[in-house]
């Protein structure tokens, strides 16, 4: 005996498969937890690492995020606060003595300093120019010349040679 289906029932078939499969993947989605910020971070810096974002290797990109991931899995991954990124820029000054220590002081406060690079670059540079007067109408760091006070050798031979006659 031959059983034939009609096509409109195969139709309703496929329909109603499809419709139950999309609400059990539904409900599954639902009752999937939500991902944590160390996840999300991860997904991010992962999306970087495909899409070339970033100053390293591919393979070190993806390595790296997900070592981030791991270490924040196991907490041991922290954002210092402003405070102690402050003090431990402070803290570096400790060895310091004198003008260097105060300046050193001013460059972790941000007195009259300037920031350039960036992390990506190899670091933030901080500098602060301080300006130390000197005698008026000279220039602090250029010592007066007088070409005829040097030796020979630096102002050249004493007396010329006679020019050729031709």
């Amino acid at each position: 005996m031959k059983f034939r289906k009609p096509p409109e029932l195969i139709a309703v078939a496929t329909t109603m498969a499809v419709v139950f499969s999309t609400l059990s993947v539904g409900a599954v989605s639902a009752n999937a937890p939500a991902p944590t910020p160390a996840e999300q971070r991860y997904q991010q810096d992962r999306a970087n690492c495909l899409a070339g974002k970033t100053a390293e290797s591919q393979k070190t990109c993806l390595k790296e995020a997900g070592a981030a991931l791991q270490a924040s899995r196991a907490h041991d991954l922290k954002s210092p606060s402003s405070a102690q990124i402050a003090a431990n820029e402070r803290k570096r000054c400790v060895a310091l003595s004198g003008d260097d220590k105060a300046d050193c002081l001013k460059r972790a406060a941000g007195v009259d300093t300037t920031v350039s690079g960036s992390v990506a670059g190899g670091g933030d540079l901080k500098e602060t120019v301080t300006v130390i007067p000197g005698t008026p109408g000279m220039p602090a760091s250029a010592p007066e010349i007088h070409p005829e006070t040097m030796p020979p050798t630096a102002a050249g031979p004493g007396t010329l040679p006679p020019k050729p006659v031709n």
